[in-house]
């Protein structure tokens, strides 16, 4: 018997039936092959139990299953490979159909479906992260910049700036453009100033020679950022790189000819002994002792009043009308006195002058009296900080600047140890000798200020050494008057009307990085100064406005060129550098309009040499305050529309007071003239300082003002000035360029109308032209005295200065074959002693 098959039989209808699903069936697995489902989701389909096994009807034994046949053509829609999977699907490890917002498996199961972020979508979520982040990095990077010091805050510019984008912000809103000489177009135009080497600060931190190498190095001896002599070794380095048609500044060893000591134009190396023996006690005749008295105290007293003129005068006359002999310390200030004077009648080749090296012995005879051995190991009293500090002034008068400043710190030492620094609160001290003693103080203060400012060094006045009350508008013989006496009785008073209207009293108390610094005006805190100019203008109130005029430009000195402001962010030395500026303007507007330099007026001898004085401080502060800004390296330039950048503006106002300043000198030189109304001391210092800025500025390409006329006749003085040089030298100017020059161009100019920062008083006034002073009555040979000098504004021309042609004055100079008003040293190759004829090396100079 035949057992039964269970397979199908051919020609069977059921088997025939079961043939085709069976087909199918295979045709699907193919399609499931071909389509790669994950192994567990395949594993998952093998596993399912057959048709048999399912609860519900059961079956017969041998009954055969029915497979429904498929459409063909028609593929389930969970058959595709979806991108991205649900995250409930991921989790039950089921295959998703990739339908939104919910799959079919999740609706199935009634889940909650979500999808999760693609990786496209990850990644840039990722780096929208971190550009944040990186804004964030920058932004904290800039302010930490701020606050720490210059070496570190280059460090975090120079990165920033390395990974800003073409497009993206510069991390340096202070950044400095290139020169614009050609040179420095090639490939210096991306290079940027550090925060620590702006202008005149780079390396203000570090001595770059060996100044104790040669007798003329320790002669000169070290000189600081805001000296002229720095700032003359910059300018012979930009010059030597513009012959070389380099980019950039030099950066060669300064040694030889590039040596600071090349550079000086002092006379410290030249001895102030005398030879043989000198008569210690020995006075010159009564009628030369009292010109030289009163020449002292014409010229030099009223603005170094450091003896008391009623005083010492009514002494004098008792040491020559009696038989009394006065101790070695008065006879020793008498002869500085008459040293001082005697060095004084020379320059101004005065008739009744003396030997050529009469001075030397007069100070011969004070070493000997009062700064021998014995003097300097004794305790110091007031007679000898005056001995002191007129040794001082006889030095710097004779251009000895090195030894002027090793004796002028013994005075201020002196003076500390006697207390001179502060206020007197002593019952049993007369006002009036009080007032005297604060005298001496602010003597010694300023002069120590103004060494401080032509050597550059490191001044002992800082902040907060003095709590001396300014000196008082009253001359000597007017303190035993009510309204004199009522403030020296007085102290609130006192301070209330004079030392409150004053700008020094801010000055005092201005913090390390003033807010908002760059923006700050005079208007900001305007001072009652209706007293002060109220008061007869004396010599007395034209010594008061000094001392307030030091001050504040000492205080420049100790906030933008201490040494640590190589530590100190350039927005910082920025600020401070905003803030002085609106001090020294605060001070110009306390002038009485009788001191006021602008202004067109006539007035005596007297009266012009405080406004000069009064003037050339001024302008030198002003050029001081804003030289770290002139640099080679300006700030980027900007469309027109755009506002110029703060230092900027202060290169601009430092070259405009640098031209203000030589407006003071009369175009046709006079020494004679010179020496006689302008404070003769220091006025080669003046015009080094001013003539030094131009000529920076000319080696920069004038990249600060280069369409201002005033640049044009900058540069036709510093031409013209040159072509005289070279002809009385045999100088081969063959290859500089002749420009066209227009001589009366200047006559028919229309009235400048430029910004404010081009102004030489304070940024929110209009100023008019700076003055210049001229003789009308003689010429250069009449004696100054006889002279009445009307001190001028205009820039027009006159009858009593005629324009100068620098071409004609160059034949006429050439046809006369005189060097007189340049001398100049071929051997060392620089100017010897002044730009002005020495006395009695000139025939054409002497008196008739």
């Amino acid at each position: 018997m035949d057992t039964p098959s269970n397979h199908p039989q051919p020609g069977d209808d059921s088997s025939r039936g079961e043939m085709a699903p069976q087909h199918s069936f295979d045709t699907q697995n193919k399609v499931m092959i071909a389509s790669k489902p994950p192994a567990s989701h395949t594993s998952q389909l093998l596993n399912v139990p057959p048709r048999s096994s399912l609860p519900g009807k059961k079956q017969p034994k041998n009954a055969k299953v029915a497979i429904p046949r498929q459409r063909t053509g028609v593929v389930p829609g969970y058959s595709r490979r979806v991108p991205l999977a649900c995250e409930s699907c991921r989790g039950r490890k089921t295959k998703c159909s990739g339908d939104t917002p919910v799959c079919r498996q999740c609706k199935e199961l009634r889940v909650t479906c979500k999808y999760p972020a693609s990786w496209r979508e990850r990644t840039k979520g990722q780096l929208d992260s971190l550009s944040t982040k990186a804004e964030a990095y920058e932004k904290l990077l800039r302010d930490i910049g701020n606050i720490v010091d210059g070496r570190t805050a280059e460090h975090i510019r120079v990165t920033l700036d390395k990974y800003s984008g073409p497009g993206g912000e510069r991390a340096s809103t202070g950044s400095q453009s290139s020169s614009a000489t050609p040179q420095d177009k090639d490939g210096y135009l991306e290079e940027l100033s550090s925060s620590s080497s702006i202008g005149s600060l780079d390396a203000i931190d570090r001595v770059e020679e060996d100044v104790n190498r040669t007798p003329n190095s320790r002669a000169t001896g070290y000189m600081g950022k805001n000296s002229e002599v720095t700032w003359m070794q910059r300018l012979r380095m930009e010059t030597e790189q513009r012959v070389r048609k380099e980019p950039g500044p030099y950066e060669a060893e300064p040694e030889g000819e590039f040596a600071i000591h090349s550079m000086n134009y002092h006379l410290d190396d030249l001895d102030v002994s005398v030879p043989g023996p000198v008569q210690v006690y020995w006075i010159p005749p009564r009628p030369l002792a009292d010109k030289l008295f009163e020449d002292y105290l014409e010229t030099v007293h009223p603005f170094y009043p450091i003896i008391s003129r009623t005083l010492f005068r009514a002494q004098y006359r008792t040491f020559f009308d009696s038989a009394a002999r006065p101790g070695d310390k008065w006879l020793a200030i008498l002869n500085l006195i008459f040293a001082i004077s005697a060095k004084h009648a020379h320059l101004t080749q005065a008739p009744w002058r003396g030997d050529d090296n009469d001075h030397l012995v007069y100070l011969t005879r004070a070493r000997i009296l009062s700064m021998n051995g014995d003097a300097l190991f004794s305790h110091p009293d007031l007679q000898q900080v005056q001995v002191e500090g007129l040794v001082a002034f006889y030095l710097m008068a004779s251009d000895q600047i090195n030894r002027a400043w090793k004796i002028t710190a013994l005075a201020v030492r002196s003076a500390i140890s006697l207390g001179l620094n502060m206020k007197n609160t002593s019952e049993s001290t007369p006002g009036i000798s009080k007032e005297a003693r604060y005298r001496v103080w602010w003597c010694a203060y300023t002069f120590e200020h103004m060494l401080g400012i032509m050597t550059g060094r490191v001044s002992c006045i800082t902040d907060g050494i003095c709590t001396t009350p300014l000196p008082l508008p009253f001359e000597e013989d007017q303190l035993r008057e009510p309204a004199a006496t009522k403030l020296l009785n007085d102290q609130d008073l006192r301070q209330e009307l004079v030392e409150s209207a004053l700008a020094s009293t801010l000055v005092r108390h201005m913090p390390s990085n003033p807010p908002g610094g760059k923006e700050a005006r005079h208007t900001d805190k305007l001072r009652d100064a209706a007293w002060l100019k109220s008061q007869p203008i004396s010599k007395t109130l034209i010594f008061l406005y000094y001392v307030d005029l030091a001050v504040v430009a000492q205080e420049i000195v100790n906030r933008v060129y201490s040494l640590d402001c190589a530590m100190v962010p350039w927005r910082h030395i920025e600020n401070r550098i905003g803030e002085l500026r609106s001090r020294i303007d605060i001070w110009y507007t306390n002038l009485p309009e009788a001191l006021d330099f602008t202004r067109r007026d006539d007035q005596g001898t007297d009266m012009l040499r405080g406004k000069l004085f009064l003037a050339f401080h001024y302008y030198s502060a002003r050029i001081t305050l804003g030289r770290p800004c002139l640099c080679r390296r300006d700030a980027r330039h900007t469309s027109p529309q755009q506002n110029p950048s703060f230092s900027h503006e202060m290169a601009e106002i430092t070259l405009n007071s640098a031209r203000q300043m030589l407006d003071l000198i009369p175009d046709e030189p006079n020494a004679v003239q010179l020496y006689h109304v302008c404070p003769w001391w220091c006025v080669l210092h003046y015009l080094m300082q001013t003539t030094t800025v131009l000529l920076l500025e000319l080696s920069f390409g004038c990249i600060h003002m280069p369409a201002e006329e005033r640049a044009r006749r900058a540069w036709e003085l510093c031409d013209s000035n040159l072509r005289r040089i070279a002809i009385g030298m045999d100088y081969d100017l063959s290859d500089l360029p002749v420009l066209n020059f227009n001589p009366t161009s200047h006559v028919h100019m229309a009235p400048n109308t430029g910004g404010n920062a081009d102004m030489g008083v304070p940024v929110s006034q209009t100023a008019p032209p700076m003055p210049i002073f001229y003789d009308t009555v003689g010429g250069p040979n009449q004696h100054p005295v006889q002279t009445q000098y009307h001190y001028d504004q205009n820039q027009q021309a006159y009858s009593g200065v005629p324009a100068i042609d620098p071409i004609s004055t160059t034949l006429a100079l050439s046809a006369s074959g005189t060097d007189a008003f340049f001398p100049y040293d071929p051997i060392s190759g620089e100017f010897i002693r002044s730009f002005f004829p020495i006395p009695n090396e000139e025939e054409s100079w002497e008196q008739n």
